[in-house]
């Protein structure tokens, strides 16, 4: 029974040494993988890499950043972070992993808010009305769409991802 629970703790201490995490810990996340918001709360810090297709799947990784990077460049994209102690961590810039038709609930707003897929109808704060990949143009959405500014999601909004290019337009669901 000792030597079970020996082997036991080698194999806890060299996981916690070598960084092994979860397969689905968004600390392996890389440009293209999905991600479900599964904090409480209406901001969300914490992930989950699930697939793509999955109807949870609310975020797409656009971007890993290099160690010691903070910043996404554009106030659109959404972020996951494991936090930066002294230059370390990583840090996720995220878009959302939508298709027009798709509805979503946005709690507060734009990009730190949490975000989830959801039946169109009355819990959906906004639709997708459009989606174009490879460039990222806030005028593909019409002159009526507003830059998306927290708590107003009642009107029809553009997020714009510059890297890798990408527009989305929503309207209300």
């Amino acid at each position: 029974m000792v030597k079970g629970k020996i082997v036991l703790l080698a194999v806890i201490g060299a996981s916690v040494l070598t960084g092994c995490a979860a397969e689905n810990d968004p600390s392996r996340a890389r440009q293209g993988d999905c991600l479900e918001a599964v904090g409480e709360g209406k901001k969300t810090t914490d992930f989950r890499i699930v697939g793509c297709a999955a109807p949870e799947a609310a975020y797409r990784v656009a971007m890993r950043l290099k160690r010691g990077e903070r910043s996404c460049g554009s106030t659109t994209y959404g972020y996951a972070s494991s936090g930066y102690v002294r230059g370390g961590g990583w840090h996720l810039c995220l878009t959302l992993n939508a298709e027009v038709g798709e509805c979503f609930h946005q709690e507060v707003g734009f990009p730190t808010g949490k975000a989830t897929k959801v039946a169109c109808g009355p819990s959906a704060t906004y639709k997708i009305v459009k989606r174009v990949d490879g460039t990222a143009d806030k005028e593909l959405c019409g002159e009526d769409a507003a830059y998306p500014v927290r708590n107003d999601l009642a009107r029809p909004i553009y997020l714009v991802y510059p890297d890798p290019p990408l527009t989305i337009c929503t309207d209300r669901a």
